[in-house]
């Protein structure tokens, strides 16, 4: 199936059923694209607020044609929606693509990293759900990604206490 028959297929309404079980017939590529696009949606939703500017960046990821963006946020909202942690979704997305695609992944990190930082607001909750799934991903992080990651939550830390 490709993205442009899922206008025939996502709902709207809030389901029990995750999305890995809906979408289990699809092509490998298709529930790839949703499982990136899941996994952003929940990263961004972390910190309690998710933006248009967010959802703007979450479209640019994703090549598609300007008749498409519809049914990507339908499958946005509903990964909004569902109630799986994003663990779940690492898990499920990593089991898919396996170790033989292990750039994919560090893409996949990277793509979170400059999300989280896309409405210049970068939360403790952000920092750790982009841990579990680096850890989830077998990626670990440079000693500079990690001095890098560590001053942005030190600085913020810093100017939350000045605006009290």
């Amino acid at each position: 199936m490709s993205i442009h028959s899922f206008q025939n297929v996502v709902s709207l309404e809030k389901s029990r059923n995750c999305m890995w079980e809906k979408y289990r017939h699809e092509s490998k590529q298709t529930i790839c694209i949703i499982g990136v696009l899941t996994l952003a949606t929940k990263l961004c939703k972390a910190d309690g607020h998710f933006s248009e500017i967010e959802e703007e960046a979450i479209l640019k990821i994703i090549p598609h044609d300007p008749s498409q963006k519809r049914i990507l946020v339908r499958i946005m909202e509903e990964a909004n929606s569902d109630e799986n942690p994003i663990d779940y979704d690492a898990l499920r997305l990593k089991k898919l693509i396996g170790d033989e695609h292990k750039d994919f992944l560090e893409f996949i990190i990277a793509v979170l990293f400059q999300l989280a930082h896309e409405d210049h607001v970068y939360s403790e909750e952000e920092d750790r759900d982009i841990k579990k799934v680096a850890e989830i991903f077998g990626i670990e992080e440079s000693f500079i990604q990690s001095i890098k990651r560590k001053t942005i939550i030190f600085l913020k830390k810093i100017k939350t206490k000045n605006e009290n």
